[in-house]
């Protein structure tokens, strides 16, 4: 009995040793250490950051709106172009480059949903007289 007990030991480890020298080689040959599951592509970063920066842009821009002011677009934000990023998301400078594009498109769209420039104001794009 001790004998079998002895062998059935012994084949049990030498499966153990086998699977974790073989799962090791499957981790180099298909790279499944490497972060690209816990990453996004480029794309995706560039999507991210175009939703949050449209997101902020838009707000930004319905403020100016209200002010008259289209100047007004937040510089610092189109510098740093991280709000919103966590490196999930992707490369940053792909996340930022959608950033600054999304700002950009956010702002003129909530700029002129507020600010109708002297029409009337019921979206039909005829003037009020």
């Amino acid at each position: 009995m001790k004998r079998l007990t002895g062998r059935t030991l012994f084949v049990v480890t030498l499966v153990f040793a086998a699977a974790t020298t073989f799962s090791g080689s499957a981790v180099a040959q298909y790279g499944y250490d490497d972060d690209y599951y816990e990453r996004g592509s480029a794309q995706q970063a560039h999507q991210y950051g175009y939703q949050y920066g449209y997101r902020d842009g838009y707000r930004k821009g319905q403020h100016e709106g209200r002010e008259n002011d289209p100047g007004d677009i937040n510089v610092r934000a189109l510098q740093d172009a991280s709000h919103g990023y966590s490196r999930w998301m992707g490369p940053l400078q792909f996340f930022q480059d959608g950033y600054r594009d999304g700002y950009r498109r956010g702002f003129r769209t909530g700029y002129q949903a507020v600010n109708r420039g002297g029409k009337d104001g019921d979206y039909d794009d005829e003037y009020g007289y």
